[in-house]
């Protein structure tokens, strides 16, 4: 009896002592403090109106409504919202990486800093670590238009890497290989690539007076 009652008591206890770290993790940890709101007008930061001063924490979604506009700080960088735009944000461990899913960002980041930009696949970055401005706009699920309004920026989409020196703006547009002979399917696996057509930096001259703030010293 006393064997029986023993062995009942670890039972417990074990049962016991797995579900102690269970009960003290919490369901839904809350995510990491990102940066701050700066400038919000119409916009949303994860599922609050988005006000200056309000804090962004890694994995909220940013969006700007209509003609609304959002400008954050994210550690030492910036970035700006143009109307009508959806990003997620990420931290890194010296800058931070958002997902384009709409509209258009400007993102910004000084020296020693970095951003990531993520939008239909391609990875837009700075070149290096020197101060860089750039813009990107997502036109559709196979066109993007890039501007490097400050500082070279790099493009990496499915092993291809491009880059875009100051003051240049290009349209991306993202194509199938070309089909084999006799139209038996794409070659290289049926891999897509990217195709880049220069235009005109218009980009930089709308933005012009939005990147100046982000990489002012004077900025708030």
């Amino acid at each position: 009896m006393r064997t029986l009652v023993l062995s009942c008591l670890v039972v417990v206890l074990s049962a016991t002592l797995i579900g102690i770290p269970a009960m003290a993790m919490p369901a839904n940890p809350a995510s990491a403090p990102l940066g701050s709101i700066l400038q919000a007008e119409r916009a949303h930061a994860g599922a609050d109106i988005a006000s200056g001063g309000a804090t962004i924490y890694d994995g909220d979604r940013l969006e700007t409504q209509g003609d609304g506009t959002l400008r954050v700080r994210l550690g030492g960088s910036q970035m700006y919202l143009r109307p009508s735009t959806m990003t997620e944000v990420h931290g890194l461990s010296n800058g931070y990486s958002a997902s384009l899913l709409q509209g258009t960002v400007i993102a910004s980041s000084p020296e020693g800093q970095t951003f990531q930009l993520l939008a239909n696949g391609a990875t837009i970055r700075p070149l290096g670590t020197h101060a860089t401005v750039a813009q990107v706009t997502w036109v559709n699920p196979n066109e993007l238009l890039l501007t490097s309004n400050m500082g070279a920026i790099q493009v990496s989409f499915e092993g291809d890497v491009k880059t875009i020196e100051a003051g240049n703006s290009y349209r991306m547009e993202i194509a199938p290989e070309d089909a084999g002979p006799q139209g038996v399917g794409p070659t290289h696996g049926g891999r897509n690539h990217a195709i880049y057509f220069w235009i005109a930096a218009i980009g930089a001259a709308t933005a012009v007076g939005v990147w100046r703030a982000l990489v002012s010293p004077g900025a708030p």
